[in-house]
C-alpha cells in the first residue's frame, strides 16, 4: 500500500486517540446508540469534565459525532467503520481475531 507521510501521521493520530482506556470505554458505550455526556459519565462513573475532554479527542479524530439537544450534547459513533474497529479489536482479545 502506497501512503503518504501525512496519511501515516493521520493514522498514528487515530491510534493515539484509541490508545486511552477511557476513550475506548466511551466508544463502547456509544456503540449501541446515542448518549449525552452526563449519561456516559454516569455509566462509566467518570466526571462530566473528564468525559467531555475525552469526547473532544474522539470528535477531533472523527470517531464520534455530537448533536446538541437543548443544553445537552449527545454523541454517537461517526459511522459503521468505527463500530467495526472496536468490535474487531474486542474479538481479538477474546481470541476470535483473524488467524
Amino acid at each position: 500500500m502506497d501512503a503518504t507521510e501525512r496519511e501515516f501521521e493521520d493514522l498514528a493520530a487515530l491510534f493515539k486517540a484509541l490508545g486511552h482506556p477511557a476513550r475506548l470505554q466511551i466508544l463502547m458505550q456509544t456503540i449501541d446508540g446515542e448518549y449525552c455526556v452526563q449519561e456516559i459519565g454516569d455509566r462509566l462513573d467518570r466526571s462530566q469534565p473528564s468525559v467531555s475532554q475525552h469526547l473532544t479527542v474522539l470528535r477531533e479524530r472523527g470517531l464520534v459525532v455530537p448533536e446538541r439537544r437543548g443544553k445537552r450534547v449527545c454523541y454517537r459513533l461517526a459511522d459503521e467503520g468505527v463500530r467495526e474497529i472496536i468490535t474487531r479489536a474486542m474479538a481479538m482479545l477474546d481470541g476470535d481475531g483473524p488467524d
